[in-house]
């Protein structure tokens, strides 16, 4: 992991991009392959959050 995040407990999709960008070239040695993995894990993790989301919140038929 990169010394920015382990400074910084929050991160924003910026650096989480940047971040897995570069760990992801570092792997593979590839932009290109780099860079699509890298948007398709913040997507991923972006996803794993809104179901979160949407399992925390409460149906309209159970507030009602």
């Amino acid at each position: 992991m990169t010394k920015n995040l382990k400074k910084s407990r929050t991160a924003n999709v910026g650096d989480l991009v940047s971040l897995f960008y570069e760990e992801y070239f570092a792997l593979y040695g590839d932009e290109e392959l780099a860079s699509l993995a890298a948007a398709a894990t913040v997507n991923d993790i972006l996803c794993e959050q809104e179901v979160g989301r949407s399992k925390m919140a409460p149906s309209l038929e159970e507030a009602a």
